[in-house]
């Protein structure tokens, strides 16, 4: 993870032309990682279920688009969201899954169902 921008660095970059570039840039990379995050929780039944349950509460699984929210506030105070935890666990799951062998990551799914 890189270091948070400070006041300094984002004053810098407005002065050099550089602040839409970079704003757009984080946006897009940020919109990258949630459809990849959500495609890849989807692709399980099972995890994409526990979407609709607490603490997440979504009302269908699609209806995720992927985003978890930040470990920190504007602040810095620590994000207390419940569904924050509840939906790294999902993706780390869902990940675990995708670098099982096959032949493995089957015999887990059926095991859960």
């Amino acid at each position: 993870m890189s270091d948070p921008l400070t006041f300094a660095d984002a004053r810098t970059l407005q002065q050099q032309g550089d602040i839409g570039r970079f704003i757009k840039h984080h946006m897009a990379e940020a919109r990258r990682a949630a459809t990849h995050r959500r495609g890849l929780v989807l692709r399980y039944p099972d995890l994409a279920a526990k979407l609709t349950e607490h603490p997440i509460n979504h009302s269908a699984p699609e209806k995720w688009n992927g985003y978890i929210p930040p470990a920190t506030d504007c602040t810095g105070a620590m994000n207390t969201a419940r569904c924050r935890p509840a939906l790294l666990a999902l993706v780390a799951e869902a990940e675990r899954r995708l670098r099982q062998p096959k032949g493995i990551a089957e015999s887990a799914e059926e095991a859960a169902a």
